[in-house]
């Protein structure tokens, strides 16, 4: 099993002005965020707003992005709150190349923890792939406990957990109990903290603008330099408050919008930022340094 990336940005979905998936956009877009410091990308996660994309969508944007990508890493957004249908999508997910998945607690039913259990259980068994686990009760409405995480450590093919409930005690006793399972900061002012506790990595939202940045906060943490990281932590919290001042995935693709992406606009029901909403973000974010080239 090939070790996955520390640092991986949750990539957005290109459309067309047309509102079709945008296939080269996605290779283009997935190649420059490597370049700029990622060691990969999560396609058709939340801010690929997986939702909204078919099926065969979902398919050809991770065998593209895996295509473009060759030996960095893609995980593939393939979780719904539908056991059977997550199963589905960890097949295609199998045959598109893709190197992981990630499968999100169900959302809307707010099932038990026995039932989280089963429905990671039943996804882990149906693939060879890794399983990367994501606890985000904020969007779910429910959280996974720290017994529920520890239960799915011990399924073979579950390698970590994408934490995104900002509870550092809770993510403490998971990594003290299991310290072999890997745990991806899913919020961006958290990576700082979690990373002095010894996460993994990060799957980052602003790290579309600043991965760079957020590479060398995290080669600091890893080499002992703690006033170095968290100097870059402070400077980055401000821009990771703008790139969600509209929410996620709506400002960010944005601000990709605003620094010259050909992204398209998103696809209902997301919608981007007003006027006014949109001139205090990109006012804040010019303040700092991005990482990103700026398209002719």
């Amino acid at each position: 099993m090939a070790e996955l990336g520390r640092l991986l940005t949750a990539m957005v979905t290109p459309y067309t002005d047309e509102g079709a998936v945008n296939l080269p956009m996605a290779r283009e877009l997935a190649r420059m965020l490597v370049e700029n410091g990622n060691d990969g990308v999560v396609v058709t996660g939340t801010t690929g707003e997986a939702p909204l994309l078919s099926d065969d969508e979902k398919y050809a944007l991770w065998s593209e992005v895996k295509q473009e990508l060759g030996g960095a890493t893609v995980v593939a957004g393939a979780g719904t709150n539908d056991t059977r249908h997550s199963i589905h999508l960890a097949k295609l997910a199998e045959r598109a190349g893709a190197d992981a998945i990630l499968a999100v607690v169900p959302y809307y039913l707010k099932p038990s923890q026995e039932g989280i259990y089963q429905h990671f259980r039943a996804i882990a068994e149906s693939t060879s792939l890794p399983v990367i686990l994501y606890n985000v009760p904020g969007r779910v409405g429910v959280g996974m406990t720290v017994e529920t995480i520890l239960r799915c450590a011990e399924l073979p093919n579950v390698v970590g957990n994408k934490e995104a409930n900002g509870d550092l005690r809770h993510t403490a006793a998971v990594m003290e109990a299991a310290p072999g399972f890997k745990i991806w900061s899913g919020n961006d002012n958290d990576n700082f903290h979690l990373w002095c506790m010894g996460a993994w990595g990060a799957i980052s939202v602003t790290a579309h603008i600043v991965a760079r940045q957020q590479r060398a906060m995290l080669e600091a943490v890893l080499g002992g330099r703690l006033a170095e990281a968290a100097a870059i932590h402070r400077a980055l919290c401000r821009v990771t408050d703008a790139c969600f001042l509209n929410g996620s995935p709506s400002t960010i693709r944005y601000v990709l919008r605003q620094l010259g992406f050909a992204i398209g606009a998103p696809r209902l029901p997301v919608v981007e930022p007003d006027e006014a909403v949109g001139a205090k973000v990109m006012a804040e974010l010019r303040r700092h340094r991005l990482d990103v080239p700026v398209p002719a």
